[in-house]
């Protein structure tokens, strides 16, 4: 791979993903939004180009170059926040992500690489259950859901490499409301998180080890194949939060803030421990975590203390 296409470039995934590529030698193009007021955290080496999601169907005419081997579809709007409940901004990233796969025909771009979420496993087993559903966050899930279908079926029948991996990314630089950043928020301000009583099995990524992934699975990935990556080390969600709270409590001072399991009680979904198995990227692509969980959520602290 000599050169690809990044959109969501200045992201939190984005950002990581852009650096990987620029280290292993990639010429970026990276879509920014039309403010383009995050442009200036891109190496000087990439060639950033204004576009916004509505948009994306016009990339080439925006980029002339018809020699690119990739696209790295980041962009997403609307992951934790109350645009994740409104189905205007959801259909739009559905509809954006199949425009994608249009251009990249035009483009003769032969491989896309997509960020799914463990949230699309998640809702699957919420919404085959028989009971009312009421939790418009399923807007976000769903549409990741089809946007991995409709657009797997598209890019196979113009014969574009396909992958839709399932991760459930953390690290530092980002600002989101999810969860371990949640944690590590309230803990700085003294207030005791909510949480589920956490015996349902998870897992989490860094950022960085997430970036070296998409870029190996661009490289080496069988097409088609349904990868999750992780650490491969999925157990207990609360044993990660313990972890987090530890860390936070730490790196505080002070008081201790505990952490109080079992409030939340709704919402909470149970998936099989065989969801998080790595094994296929680990055979595909030989892709190896080199982040640790403690050191990740450090980095992750650390980076909230500073910038808040």
């Amino acid at each position: 791979m000599k050169k690809a296409i990044v959109t969501g470039s200045t992201g939190f995934i984005g950002r990581f993903v852009v650096r990987e590529l620029v280290r292993q030698g990639v010429q970026v193009y990276a879509m920014v939004w039309p403010d383009a007021s995050h442009a200036s955290v891109l190496p000087e080496s990439v060639k950033p180009f204004i576009c916004s999601l509505s948009d994306i169907k016009k990339i080439p005419s925006i980029i002339e170059d018809r020699d690119i081997d990739a696209v790295f579809h980041i962009a997403w709007q609307g992951v934790s926040d109350s645009d994740a409940r409104c189905q205007e901004v959801q259909i739009q990233n559905l509809v954006s992500t199949l425009d994608l796969i249009d251009a990249m025909h035009e483009m003769d771009i032969g491989t896309i690489i997509g960020c799914g979420s463990l949230h699309e496993v998640e809702a699957l087993v919420e919404m085959e259950q028989d009971k009312v559903v009421n939790n418009l966050g399923l807007y976000y899930k769903g549409a990741k859901t089809a946007a991995h279908w409709m657009g797997k079926a598209k890019a196979g029948s113009y014969g574009i490499r396909f992958f839709w991996p399932l991760i459930n990314t953390y690290g530092e630089e980002e600002r989101s409301a999810r969860l371990l950043n949640t944690i590590i928020r309230k803990i700085f301000k003294g207030e005791s998180p909510g949480l589920s009583a956490g015996e349902q099995y998870y897992d989490f990524v860094h950022v960085s080890d997430v970036a070296h992934a998409l870029y190996l699975i661009a490289e080496k990935g069988v097409d088609g194949t349904n990868y999750t990556i992780g650490s491969g080390g999925a157990k207990p969600l609360k044993e990660f939060l313990m972890v987090v709270g530890a860390v936070a409590n730490r790196m505080n001072g002070g008081t201790k803030i505990p952490l109080e399991f079992g409030k939340i009680t709704s919402n909470v979904i149970s998936l099989p421990k065989e969801t998080f198995d790595v094994a296929k990227l680990s055979r595909d692509t030989g892709f190896v975590p080199t982040v640790s969980f403690e050191d990740g959520v450090e980095r992750t602290a650390r980076w909230i203390q500073q910038n808040g």
